[in-house]
């Protein structure tokens, strides 16, 4: 069973020094164990700050591979591309090794189909069943959305489903699946603010909560940082 955590910080500006710190272990035990390291990132507010913390540590990121766990389905350089937001943060983007999603250059469909076949000659037809991340970083959207995992979207795909009918704008976007998320040893939610109080707190507490965030869990730890106005309105 895997261990969970909440880990309360002030603010969202030490919720995210912590995450940091916390990454700096992993990362030292990790390349220690193994000697690589894999990293799913995300988007959105925290999970973009995330990335520059993560760099003013002056880790070595050279054994580290990283991808986002969700990506807008538009041009390389648009700017609401997760992957232009988050190496735009960096003073030396050549020190992220970073999968690319596919861009706009062809259908979604298509694109999925590419990511989808890379990713299973690389670990294998069976997500899910096996570790294959060592961390994956998830955000939170208000409706329990993570990655591009929407309630009441159930969309077809082995590690990575196309989202062609987003709530949130841009409407198409590529996602690792579910069983590609929790195919990770450790899974760390990055979350603040008051209005995401209660899906939050039926993720904690309602071991039959069907919202998205409710469905990814660490194989070997789930932990939650969660700032004092989150944790304060649970």
């Amino acid at each position: 069973m895997t261990n969970k955590s909440v880990i309360t910080s002030d603010s969202p500006e030490q919720l995210l020094s912590r995450a940091a710190a916390d990454f700096a272990t992993l990362h030292a035990a990790t390349l220690e164990a193994k000697g690589h390291m894999r990293v799913v990132l995300t988007g959105g507010t925290l999970g973009i700050a995330f990335i520059k913390a993560m760099e003013d540590l002056k880790l070595n990121l050279s054994g580290v591979s990283f991808m986002f766990g969700d990506e807008r389905f538009v041009g390389f350089s648009d700017p609401d591309r997760n992957e232009f937001q988050g190496l735009s943060q960096l003073d030396d983007e050549s020190a992220l090794k970073l999968r690319r999603y596919p861009s706009i250059e062809q259908p979604i469909e298509a694109a999925r189909a590419q990511l989808d076949q890379e990713l299973t000659e690389m670990f294998g037809d069976n997500p899910g069943s096996k570790e294959v991340f060592d961390l994956v970083i998830l955000g939170v959207g208000p409706d329990g959305h993570v990655a591009s995992l929407f309630p009441g979207h159930d969309q077809p795909g082995l590690w990575v489903v196309a989202e062609a009918q987003s709530p949130k704008p841009p409407s198409h976007r590529l996602s690792l699946s579910y069983r590609a998320l929790n195919s990770a040893g450790n899974v760390w939610f990055l979350v603040s603010g008051s209005p995401k109080a209660p899906v939050v707190s039926q993720a904690l507490s309602d071991e039959n909560c069907r919202l998205p965030l409710a469905q990814v869990t660490g194989r070997s730890e789930t932990r939650w940082y969660l700032d004092k106005e989150l944790s304060d309105a649970l």
